[in-house]
């Protein structure tokens, strides 16, 4: 009888245990989930402290505005949907001139990166041109094209198109020979190859590119819109600081921070939903 309690006990014991093994992973699983919000507002939290004490008891209040003062002028400004005309204007402009240069990069970027001949031809002309950055181009670009909204679409794709394309060459010269060898061994043609092999080993090069220029491109907009525009969150800043109003200034800068933030994260977003098994294709290699 005695046998047979501790052979119950004994079965029975796995069954607890395995309990208390799924409940740590259920718990982590749930933790997991929050911990990137808690993250961020943790990181937020004591961004925003260390500003708010560093004005008041470091700097000029008058310089350098708390995040409370620079809060409460952009309540006005949020109530008059001032600010989000400027920032929609911005948004605007960055998207078009993003999509333009990364397209034309991507595009022009896999022929280099496939035909070596062209490669050799074209390559001394961008590292040439690579250097001059949105800033420098502001002058000829309001000759070329004036003080309208073609001058901000130039400077912007000029301050996508290298990072994309270097990007864009790297990733398609860098697909494993392997893989191009063992789907030749297959019987694939070239043009499948090169679809199925090749641009697929250069998407994450791509994307990390257009991450890459995308900040590019918000710090192209703002010397354009200051210099040659009467809207957007560059002229913002612009009549802002002819005024001398600081707490404005701030406000102009926290909206552009937080545009560039939300659209990086909206763009991680659909690549994680659209190209996610593309992304693990180097680490497969």
């Amino acid at each position: 009888m005695a046998r047979v309690i501790e052979t119950s006990k004994s079965r029975a014991a796995p069954s607890r245990t395995s309990d208390r093994s799924w409940f740590p992973s259920f718990k982590s699983k749930q933790l997991r989930a929050f911990r990137t919000p808690i993250m961020i507002v943790t990181s937020l939290a004591i961004f925003f402290s260390i500003w708010q004490i560093l004005s008041y008891f470091l700097f000029n209040p008058y310089l350098i505005p708390p995040p409370t003062r620079v809060l409460e002028t952009a309540i006005p400004m949020i109530q008059s949907g001032e600010i989000f005309r400027h920032a929609g204007i911005s948004l605007v402009r960055v998207l078009i001139g993003f999509s333009l240069g990364s397209i034309s990069a991507i595009a022009i970027g896999v022929i280099m990166g496939r035909l070596q001949i062209i490669n050799d031809l074209l390559d001394p002309i961008i590292e040439f041109l690579r250097y001059l950055s949105p800033t420098a181009m502001i002058p000829i670009a309001v000759i070329w094209f004036g003080i309208g909204e073609q001058s901000k679409y130039f400077l912007i794709f000029w301050g996508t198109f290298f990072f994309v394309l270097i990007n864009t060459i790297a990733g398609v010269m860098r697909t494993p020979v392997a893989r191009q060898r063992a789907a030749q061994c297959l019987g694939a043609s070239q043009l499948q190859i090169f679809l199925t092999v090749v641009i697929p080993s250069a998407v994450p090069y791509i994307v990390t590119g257009m991450r890459v220029a995308m900040a590019s491109s918000f710090m192209s907009i703002i010397p354009a819109e200051m210099l040659a525009a009467r809207s957007g969150l560059g002229h913002l800043l612009q009549v802002s600081g002819m005024l001398v109003q600081t707490d404005r200034i701030f406000v102009a800068l926290a909206a552009i921070a937080l545009l560039g933030f939300l659209t990086d994260r909206l763009f991680r977003f659909l690549v994680d939903r659209t190209l996610s098994r593309y992304m693990a294709f180097v680490s497969a290699s």
